[in-house]
């Protein structure tokens, strides 16, 4: 995912790239397309970033072990300026310094890492995915099961009897 700063014009420029998942080294989960929409804006030695990322990736549930897709949609913003050119005032999380006179700049690297922290810790089908029976393991999400609501655990049987007998 390289776009060329060579000849850029002052002013805005947008691209629109592509890639799959397996060029950018997601891994497994991403195989399908991933599309970036790029606009630069380039101001003297400075030139500013903003990508909106879109893919999809299949992941299995915490809850059901299903198999599910999840769209991913990030976006990020990066300035990079030119050797000698003012930082002050950027966060510096979003600012690279680049040598004068660079032909491209490969943006690969940053589209995979703002995916993968993209993806959320708690992979869900759904928000009310109801996961998998304790005792039996049938799925919730298909249709109840035979079991008991509760199972008991007779580890709080002596406090429930103090419980139940006040004296």
């Amino acid at each position: 995912m390289k776009i060329q700063l060579g000849g850029l014009p002052e002013g805005r420029s947008e691209y629109q790239l592509h890639s799959t998942g397996a060029e950018l080294s997601l891994g497994e989960d991403f195989t399908g397309e991933v599309r970036v929409d790029v606009i630069l804006e380039k101001r003297g030695h400075q030139i500013l970033l903003s990508a909106a990322i879109s893919t999809t990736g299949t992941f299995e549930c915490d809850r059901c072990l299903e198999d599910f897709e999840l769209k991913v949609n990030p976006s990020y913003r990066m300035y990079y300026v030119m050797d000698g050119g003012d930082t002050a005032g950027m966060d510096p999380t979003e600012v690279q310094v680049i040598p004068a006179g660079l032909p491209v700049i490969d943006i690969a690297d940053d589209v995979r890492q703002v995916i993968e922290l993209s993806v959320p810790l708690k992979l869900l089908c759904r928000a009310d995915c109801r996961g998998l029976c304790p005792s039996c393991g049938k799925n919730l999400n298909v249709s109840p099961c035979p079991c008991q609501d509760e199972i008991p655990d007779g580890r709080w049987d002596t406090l429930k009897s103090l419980k139940n007998n006040p004296t």
